[in-house]
């Protein structure tokens, strides 16, 4: 198990970073626990039924497998995550991000934070 801390400055929308990093069928592999601090995270399950799912400042969720994140605006979040499959869905976002089709982010070590800039 893997806790991370998450920090993202601006609206990302994770579609083309799961897209462009191959993960397959451009879904994270990788089911989220986790708390949110401030602002919200969005979960969708792109090909299936279920609906999106939103957790808010101050909520606690768990995301399945097989969703994209949407963070709509600054977030900031606690995650506890299996570490197998925590690690594939950063090698994709890495590979997107030395891609150069969006700007790298700062990832201290595991366990450590991971902060999204701008724009990515």
């Amino acid at each position: 198990m893997e806790v991370g801390h998450t920090k993202v400055e601006e609206p990302l929308d994770c579609t083309d970073l799961y897209k462009i990093g191959g993960l397959p069928g451009g879904v994270c592999p990788c089911p989220h626990y986790g708390y949110v601090f401030s602002g919200s995270i969005r979960a969708v399950y792109p090909g299936s039924d279920w609906p999106d799912e939103i957790a808010v400042a101050g909520e606690a969720y768990f995301f399945p497998a097989g969703h994209i994140l949407i963070y709509p605006e600054p977030t900031e979040i606690l995650e506890l995550n299996p570490a197998a499959a925590l690690v594939s869905c950063m090698e994709a976002m890495q590979r997107a991000l030395e891609g150069g089709r969006v700007r790298p982010a700062h990832r201290g070590s595991r366990g450590g934070e991971l902060t999204f800039p701008a724009h990515i």
